[in-house]
């Protein structure tokens, strides 16, 4: 199963939700935000990530 691409908080609320179009896709189709340890994509930073399942 795939995965949208994983953001920290802080860039998952100031620019993914505005600009990533799977993220934007996956919110309008009610899916559940995932989370786990990893590296954010925007960032870079390691820390609890947030993604969803495709």
């Amino acid at each position: 199963m795939g995965e949208t691409p994983a953001y920290c908080s802080d860039c998952y609320n100031k620019t993914a939700r505005s600009e990533d179009a799977q993220i934007q896709a996956a919110e309008r189709a009610g899916k559940t935000p995932m989370t786990k340890q990893g590296t954010c994509s925007k960032c870079g930073r390691s820390t609890v990530v947030v993604y969803y399942e495709s």
